[in-house]
């Protein structure tokens, strides 16, 4: 499978490297991460270059990676440091691939292109992830699909009252049309609206919990901005009929993929809100909810899918087409423009800027 090489992914959240050595396969690749004795983040290929071995079953000696198998070392820009055989010659081509990194938004990221190409300002911007208003609840999961099948899933509301329809189902936004917006930093939205109704049973319980009972009905909205290649902000929250939207109970949430094979991917998740922010028992509510959410509801739809596809390429299926696919639709766009430009030697990120609007129905 092709990717998005010239992009930045998440390797992990921070946190979860500490004294540990963690590898995880992005784009097919076996990464390992791991810290210098400064605290410094290293990313190198898992693989010794000698007989092959796994690294992350050997251990860091000062600021080195040792080999479990003959006891190579080598530093954190991928070179033999010391050989413990014989007299200690170091053979050639004792190196290994390392990869750029750098920790933003609690997260630790990954460039898998051409490193002379790395460029900070293309990781997505979710302020809210570091804003010290906000509580931050996160997680990881691996999904048995296809990143692309999740992008689509992230953007799709029209799902929510089928496959969420004890949760985060909401007539009044099973009814509104979605809205496609894009804006000028190249991220794509599918919105949604729904006024004058009952609120997603999820978000009837939050109210009670943190404003306590109310009388009448609610606004909701539901907005998806998707970031190539893989990543989805949303804002999602409610307010009483008619009242402005700053009163109201709002989460905004952070799905950061990576793509681990052609059918599998890591989903780092992030709820975040403004409320309640010193209530471990909101955090745990929040993060039961949110994994078995998707973990019993959508990982499982998206599994079956990834099931029936096996490698058929999307478009060659000819999908009917929903209203509510604006969104996704575009991004699938979107993202096959910016790969292959990239492929051809382009600026992908060219590619990838805002085009003319088209409807969902025009798949040509």
């Amino acid at each position: 499978m092709v990717y998005l090489r010239n992009a930045w992914y998440v390797a992990a959240w921070s946190d979860e490297v500490s004294d540990n050595l963690l590898t995880r396969k992005i784009l097919n690749e076996q990464v390992l991460l791991y810290r210098t004795e400064a605290g410094e983040l290293v990313a190198t290929a898992n693989t010794c270059p000698h007989r092959f071995a796994p690294l992350h079953l050997g251990k860091v000696v000062g600021d080195a990676i040792e080999c479990p198998y003959h006891g190579l070392r080598f530093n954190d820009e991928g070179r033999c440091v010391f050989n413990p055989d014989g007299d200690g010659r170091i053979p050639a081509g004792a190196r290994l691939r390392t990869y750029p990194v750098t920790e933003r938004l609690g997260a630790a990221w990954i460039w898998m292109g051409d490193p002379a190409r790395a460029d900070l300002a293309m990781i997505p911007d979710f302020e809210f992830l570091e804003d010290p208003s906000y509580r931050t609840v996160k997680g990881v999961l691996h999904v048995r699909a296809n990143y692309r099948y999740i992008n689509d899933n992230l953007m799709d509301e029209a799902h929510l009252h089928m496959v969420h329809h004890n949760s985060l189902a909401c007539d009044m936004v099973r009814r509104a049309k979605t809205e496609l917006v894009k804006d000028e930093g190249g991220t794509i939205w599918a919105n949604r609206y729904g006024r004058d109704g009952a609120p997603p049973a999820i978000f009837d319980m939050m109210w009670r919990m943190t404003r306590g009972d109310y009388e009448g009905t609610m606004d909701h909205w539901v907005e998806g901005g998707w970031k190539a290649p893989c990543f989805v902000r949303n804002n999602t929250g409610v307010v009483l009929h008619g009242r402005p939207r700053e009163e109201g109970l709002e989460t905004k949430n952070a799905h950061l993929l990576t793509p681990e094979t052609e059918s599998t991917t890591h989903y780092f998740w992030a709820i975040c809100r403004n409320f309640r922010t010193d209530d471990a028992e909101l955090d745990e509510g929040i993060r039961t909810g949110t994994e078995y959410a998707f973990v019993h509801e959508d990982e499982v739809m998206l599994h079956a899918v990834q099931e029936a596809m096996g490698d058929r390429e999307f478009w060659s299926m000819k999908p009917a087409l929903l209203q509510a696919d604006i969104g996704a639709v575009e991004l699938r766009r979107t993202l096959d423009r910016m790969i292959a430009a990239e492929q051809a030697g382009q600026d992908a990120g060219q590619a990838g800027r805002p085009q003319p609007a088209r409807s969902a129905e025009s798949v040509g």
